[in-house]
């Protein structure tokens, strides 16, 4: 069996949006009234206010710096139906016992594998609009993660022959673990295209650009949930490990700056 593995999209197309605003009174913006009378006005027509304003831009910069996905996130379920609730639920525990053991054997440790769900239900058998209950469903999810992808095809395999029919796929994210120091590489390239956008804005109107006022930003390195429809796994059982490619993985900061005009 070959298992496809797609990479989450990160990669985010940003639109620049510019729009310069008014900031008012930064600084000393009040003045003091002349100690001369103001000229006489019409009744009912007010005065000008005096006072003074300087302006600002706000602008966003995308940063995206590529990685290689280095683990495996697996979501793995046991399904079993028997005549009874405690066959069906005796079945599935025994069944995902054999492969929490195997998988631990394989050197995947005790906290990267954790049960995410249990449900017991009734089973029904269909003669065209007539249904029968002929037995009870237990299924018990697994989530897996495996930090090692050159023996991920292995373990999987593996899995399957202990599982057998009983274990099926429900989904599997590659991910990048520990992309920290992508995050830094993607926001200060996110932040640099920002400031050049805001420089060649502020440029085109004849000003300069003053001091930061705010900043804002997205960062996306987590990896959506991506449902595959559950598939049996005892395809996969056998010595051929299932392949798997790791391939290439953005990391995406969007950052979202104001600058004042000096």
């Amino acid at each position: 069996m070959t298992l496809t593995v797609p990479l989450r999209p990160l990669a985010v197309g940003a639109a620049v949006a510019v729009v310069v605003v008014g900031a008012y009174a930064l600084g000393n913006a009040s003045r003091a009234a002349s100690a001369a009378p103001p000229p006489s006005s019409p009744a009912g027509e007010a005065a000008p206010a005096g006072g003074s304003a300087t302006s600002g831009i706000s602008v966003s910069g995308v940063g995206r710096v590529t990685g290689k996905p280095n683990l495996l996130r697996l979501q793995t379920s046991i399904d079993v139906v028997r005549p009874d609730v405690e066959a069906a639920l005796q079945q599935a525990n025994s069944t995902m016992s054999k492969v929490q053991a195997k998988l631990k054997a394989d050197g995947v440790a005790a906290a990267d594998l954790q049960t995410s769900g249990l449900t017991v239900q009734p089973h029904y058998s269909y003669t065209g609009s007539t249904s029968k209950l002929d037995g009870y469903e237990v299924t018990e999810n697994l989530s897996v993660v495996l930090r090692d992808l050159a023996k991920a095809g292995s373990i999987i395999s593996d899995a399957a022959q202990v599982g057998g029919n009983a274990l099926q796929l429900g989904g599997a994210t590659l991910d990048l673990d520990e992309d920290d120091a992508l995050i830094a590489q993607a926001r200060e390239k996110a932040f640099a295209d920002a400031k050049a956008k805001a420089a060649a804005y502020a440029a085109a109107a004849g000003r300069s650009l003053g001091a930061v006022l705010s900043i804002s930003e997205n960062t996306q390195s987590e990896p959506p949930p991506f449902p595959y429809k559950n598939m049996p796994m005892a395809a996969a059982a056998g010595n051929a490990p299932v392949p798997i490619e790791a391939g290439s993985q953005d990391v995406t900061v969007t950052v979202s700056v104001v600058w004042a005009f000096s």
